[in-house]
């Protein structure tokens, strides 16, 4: 989500704090703890923006929260220092610091902080990659986790990240995500007024509303999703829309028993009933659709098999 306020300017000079191994442990156990405990979930701000509603914690929120959300759990334990720099709509959380850079990005779902030290420049460009969510299986059985790949160019102080994970349909990985995030976009209020994060609510690339978990038992990744084009009403029939995605990537339809567990999986890792999560998407949809604009053209949400 796009909630920048540029600020112009170049990147305010790090404090002269060393990175530690206590440092490590604790962008290690927020990043976790979000992962499995502050899951992705796109319904969140419709509830709180046009419904009036305070949202419960376990039930998640979207990736510009999930960034404020890592920004505020560090700062109190460790009194870091934070920046949220945005690339369109998209939000993460950097911590700069004498020697470099951490950035923590739950949305990217990588398993490890990406640590980015100036030291290990090379050509003054700093690279890490760390395996993320979801942990696939290739068809022959062996392991194929997701990675998320971090450049940060010295120079410009440009830090692009790059999400990829195995696609069992083509065999390899894919590219699913890009952001590059700059020093000059950082957001100067967090969370942002309410009159600029409405509109962005309504923005035609929301087309769906969905809660994407990793289970913090099982470790598996389950998403349910409720599309957004043909501006559903929000009504229990419209439960029938629902789409289920599995940790593979495999997209199942309620009445199917790959949807139960998707669905099972979904409503364990919130801790509610899936009725009620049902309800929350059905409700989230019906507050989009009597706050759009009746000519939002929105596109169709892809029902393939990744």
């Amino acid at each position: 989500m796009n909630t920048v306020a540029p600020t112009g300017g170049g990147r305010t000079p790090a404090p002269h704090v060393p990175y530690d191994a206590d440092r490590a442990t604790v962008f290690a156990e927020v990043l976790d703890g979000l992962l499995t405990g502050y899951p992705y979930n796109s319904a969140t701000q419709l509830h709180e923006y046009f419904g009036g509603r305070t949202v419960p914690r376990p039930y998640g929120a979207s990736c510009a929260w999930q960034s404020f959300e890592a920004g505020r759990l560090v700062a109190e334990r460790t009194g870091a220092a934070v920046e949220h720099p945005a690339d369109g709509r998209h939000v993460a959380a950097l911590f700069p610091d004498a020697d470099g850079l951490t950035v923590l990005d739950p949305y990217l779902l990588h398993r490890l902080p990406l640590r980015l030290d100036r030291a290990a420049a090379e050509d003054g460009v700093v690279r890490r990659a760390v395996d993320a969510y979801p942990l696939r299986v290739r068809a022959d059985g062996s392991p194929a986790p997701s990675r998320v790949r971090a450049t940060w160019r010295l120079d410009d102080d440009a830090v692009r990240l790059d999400y990829l994970r195995h696609s069992p349909r083509r065999g390899h990985n894919v590219l699913s995500r890009s952001f590059t995030l700059r020093p000059a976009t950082r957001m100067v209020r967090v969370p942002p007024p309410a009159e600029e994060v409405r509109p962005l609510l309504l923005h035609p690339e929301q087309h769906s509303v969905s809660v994407r978990v990793v289970h913090p038992g099982e470790r598996l990744m389950g998403e349910v999703v409720l599309p957004l084009a043909g501006r559903p009403t929000g009504v229990r029939g419209d439960a029938a829309l629902m789409i289920g995605k599995d940790n593979q990537g495999a997209v199942s339809r309620p009445g199917s028993a790959a949807f139960g567990r998707t669905a099972d999986l979904v409503a364990d890792a919130v801790g509610v009933p899936y009725e009620e999560l049902a309800g929350f998407l059905l409700e989230a949809a019906a507050l989009h659709r009597a706050a759009a604009p009746a000519s939002l053209a929105l596109a169709a949400y892809p029902v393939e098999d990744e």
